[in-house]
């Protein structure tokens, strides 16, 4: 994975931004998982075909396909025969809004292709110079001319309140400081992130122990998750509800290209 800056007039919707090749060959049993992260993500793979699979649902990308995966809750497998190489724009909670608005919450564990033609009439991203960051230049373009709103600062404090605690805060603590019915706050959170503040915190939670504990199975780091979860109980039932098997199930087997695409933080 490589990283390209930002540029600063899109570092308030934008996260990261990146390119990756993937391996010529995964370990035996690989799994190709990717875990929740609350954040769309915008991908062009300008070499090779792949998939996205979601709950049984096959989303197929052919050669220059830009598309969008939206907030998800659930695992996403990865699936293709050929080394694949992309681009890829991570979004902050908020920043796919300004372009999709109030139909954040209708992209929630979906994957969708995105028209590649600008305003102008012109189509873009139709072939590969084999320099990532020429179609880095075009991506950010089309983005530019697509953004219509803006977030609430209400919802982006929200946002930092739970990223700070890791996920671990109750919502009534996140709303604390900022002005409006708690049940107001819960509704546009959900517009404009696609999810409800306590989802998004369980993800952010879960996602903070799988980098801890999981990813690397680092098990003398079990015992952080007291410091995130009220018990272990509570930890299983959030790791089963995304992965549909227990940690040491899921330690068996290696997920080198589904933890390329979790960022750890």
């Amino acid at each position: 994975m490589q990283y390209y800056p930002v540029p600063d007039s899109l570092s308030p919707l934008i996260e990261s931004i990146w390119s990756f090749e993937s391996p010529e060959q995964l370990p035996e049993r690989e799994q190709a998982l990717v875990i929740p992260t609350g954040k769309c993500v915008l991908l062009w793979n300008y070499q090779g075909t792949y998939e996205h699979v979601v709950d049984d649902t096959v989303f197929h990308h052919p050669l220059y396909d830009l598309h969008l995966v939206g907030p998800h809750n659930k695992n996403i497998v990865l699936r293709g025969s050929a080394p694949v190489s992309s681009i890829g724009i991570t979004f902050r909670p908020y920043g796919y809004y300004a372009i999709a608005g109030a139909a954040m919450p209708t992209l929630v564990n979906r994957v969708a292709s995105i028209s590649r033609l600008k305003q102008d009439g012109s189509m873009v991203l139709d072939s590969c110079t084999g320099v990532p960051a020429d179609g880095i230049g075009s991506l950010l373009q089309l983005l530019a001319e697509r953004i219509q709103f803006a977030a609430d600062g209400r919802v982006i404090s929200a946002v930092d309140a739970i990223d700070q605690h890791q996920g671990n805060i109750r919502i009534r603590e996140v709303f604390e400081n900022i002005p409006g019915s708690q049940r107001h706050l819960n509704k546009l959170f959900k517009e404009q992130v696609g999810l409800t503040p306590k989802e998004y915190a369980s993800i952010v939670r879960l996602q903070a122990m799988y980098n801890l504990y999981i990813r690397d199975q680092q098990r003398e780091n079990k015992d952080h998750l007291y410091d995130l979860y009220y018990d272990e109980s509570h930890f299983l039932q959030d790791f089963r509800k995304v992965f549909a098997q227990r940690p040491r199930q899921f330690m068996r087997a290696p997920n080198q290209l589904g933890n390329a695409f979790n960022k750890k933080r």
